[in-house]
């Protein structure tokens, strides 16, 4: 009977996939408003212009992980001086 019981707990956590858990609770990520978002976003390139810190922070946390095509993250690197120029200079 244990053997029973503890087969149909194993049957039943491998059909209750993560999948299925994130489709059934939907995204809980956090609700803002277009004002919201566009201060944030203006915060996040006022950092990246006058942050050396924070600047080299994102660079290796959105470009370091592309691996498999070097000029592809070269081109990432690149696109920080392109789009946010550096204000502290």
């Amino acid at each position: 009977m244990l053997k029973l019981l503890g087969a149909t707990a194993v049957i039943g956590l491998l059909a209750y996939s993560p999948a299925q858990a994130q489709m059934s609770f939907g995204y809980n990520g956090p609700v803002e408003t277009p004002e919201q978002n566009v201060a944030r976003s203006a915060q996040y390139d006022w950092m990246l212009e006058n942050s050396p810190s924070f600047r080299a922070h994102h660079k290796w946390k959105e470009c370091g992980p592309i691996r498999f095509i070097w000029s592809l993250r070269q081109d990432c690197f690149a696109s920080f001086d392109q789009y946010e120029p550096v204000a502290y200079r």
